[in-house]
């Protein structure tokens, strides 16, 4: 046989099938995340594999960046789908609840629910044999969990002494390096009404929709995490991501990456559970103590109340301000939607003061080398601080068309009671489960604003820039809020000018994919 005609016959060979490890699938988005010059042609060329496989790996590169490569799971080259996706679902979310209501959970237990969930689904062929059983607690780590909290509480005669041992724990870290993180529950579009009623303008009944927010801030207050949200009502998965597990996950990925260590402070919460196979890089544990946390916890000494307030403050603004359009317009006032109530806990979170996270955590007395005079003078500090903000918001309350509204304090702490996660029922969790089986929304009466494009984002900037300037409201508008809006037409025109050099760059690496930039 000649070689040509050898040649040809190996040209035309299928090519080898190539399956990445998780580990490898990790690896790639990590090469892909510091080399973002690199494209998919080149990290195709680079795995052996296609350029269609590296486009759907990236398109889960979060889900790849939290993998722990200590795991035999990351040794793993796929995922099996479970044989009954309904079932596993509604276990999931019943698991969760039961671990956040501290209910004792065995193999009795689980058999029963899922049998239940089964009949509801009417999945006639599912049996919950103990090897469905034992693969569930295997795909969950159920055996292995470790739930924290159990110990008796802590009597609050020893709050001294538990102080001692947290500041014992933080002297051996730089205080921007330690972190602290708690949920808390929000009614997103509660207005300050003592009544069922909103008034004659809306005449709807009070809602109590909730949305769960996890805050993360360090000791110094210069670093705030970005506001982790569960929409518990809209999608059931998010709830699987409130594990402590996965955002420690998250958090060591980012330090790694800025090459630190943190200690990061949690409450001895039953949601919070986490593999006792796990470890965590650049991040380490400490859990408060049971019954202390109102104490030493520096969320809840004033950061959370402090989030909620500039909240407060910015729907009640937002209402004043439909029902004054709403007045002019002789029309209903508009709703809020969960879309207005995320930029709104966003700007909250940001408006929260470095000074005010910092006084937070002198006054739980935990900091080293703070003495009871500072914390003394954080404790006046935040006083006055809350009393400019409730002034703020009453002013605000004052101007609502009714007369039954609640005061600023009220309003405020309205939701206070609230557990971060509220457990859900069975008809609830089944409920979800048939909803995002269809893809449905619960709340359909919320529409969901299309995302335009920057071009089109430029040329309405540009019209609101020359409408504010040259219309008749120019005496109304000063210097500093127009500065704003080109501020912000800056920053779109710079985002599109990016993107336009980046699809170049792209375009010629694709067409030259011998040209590498190391």
């Amino acid at each position: 046989m000649s070689e040509k005609r050898k040649a040809v016959q190996t040209l035309s060979q299928p090519r080898k099938r190539v399956t990445l490890t998780k580990a490898q699938k990790y690896q790639l988005c990590l090469d892909y995340q510091k080399k973002p010059r690199l494209t998919q042609e080149q990290l195709a060329i680079q795995y052996g594999i296609k350029q269609n496989t590296v486009s759907d790996i990236l398109k889960n590169k979060d889900k790849w960046l939290l993998l722990d490569l200590d795991s035999e799971e990351s040794k793993k080259q796929r995922e099996r789908p479970v044989q009954f996706p309904e079932v596993e679902e509604a276990m999931t979310l019943w698991v969760t609840n039961a671990l956040e209501a501290d209910l004792v959970i065995n193999t009795d237990i689980l058999r029963e629910k899922a049998e239940f969930f089964a009949r509801s689904f009417e999945v006639n062929n599912f049996k919950a044999s103990n090897g469905w059983i034992s693969n569930f607690k295997k795909r969950h780590n159920m055996k292995e969990y470790v739930k924290w909290g159990e110990a008796a509480s802590a009597p609050l005669e020893t709050l001294n002494e538990e102080r001692q041992k947290l500041r014992e724990i933080i002297k051996d870290y730089d205080l921007n390096d330690v972190f602290n993180c708690d949920e808390t529950g929000l009614y997103w579009d509660l207005e300050p009404s003592k009544t069922l009623a909103r008034g004659p303008l809306s005449g709807k009944k009070k809602s109590k929709k909730r949305v769960t927010i996890l805050l993360t801030c360090n000791a110094t207050g210069t670093e705030k995490l970005t506001p982790f949200f569960i929409h518990t009502s809209k999608n059931p998965r998010a709830l699987k991501g409130l594990y402590l597990e996965r955002l420690s996950q998250k958090i060591g990925y980012k330090m790694r990456l800025q090459n630190r260590k943190i200690l990061l402070l949690v409450d001895n919460a039953p949601v919070h559970i986490t593999n006792e196979n796990t470890q965590l890089t650049n991040v380490t544990l400490h859990f408060l103590p049971p019954n202390t946390t109102s104490h030493l916890q520096p969320c809840d000494a004033g950061i959370i109340n402090s989030f909620k307030a500039k909240y407060r403050k910015l729907l009640v603004k937002n209402r004043v301000e439909a029902y004054e359009i709403s007045q002019q317009l002789n029309k209903g006032a508009d709703s809020l939607n969960i879309h207005d109530a995320i930029v709104f806990c966003t700007n909250a979170w940001n408006a929260v003061t470095q000074e005010t996270i910092y006084n937070c955590w002198k006054h739980t007395g935990i900091l080293p080398l703070v003495n009871q005079e500072e914390v003394d003078e954080s404790v006046n500090q935040l006083g006055e601080d809350n009393q400019v903000e409730r002034e703020e918001i009453q002013f605000l309350i004052d101007q609502l068309p009714f007369d039954d509204h609640m005061d600023a304090d009220e309003f405020i702490h309205v939701d206070d009671h609230l557990k971060s996660n509220e457990g859900l029922t069975d008809e609830e969790i089944i409920s979800l489960v048939n909803l995002d089986k269809n893809e449905l929304e619960v709340e359909s009466d919320e529409e969901i604003p299309s995302v335009i494009s920057k071009v089109q984002a430029l040329n309405d900037l540009d019209d609101l820039v020359m409408f504010f300037k040259y219309s008749s409201l120019n005496n109304s508008i000063n210097q500093s809020e127009l500065n704003t809006l080109q501020k912000l037409r800056h920053e779109v025109l710079r985002s599109h000018i990016t993107d336009l050099k980046q699809a170049t760059l792209d375009s010629y690496f694709t067409s030259n994919p011998n040209n590498v930039i190391i």
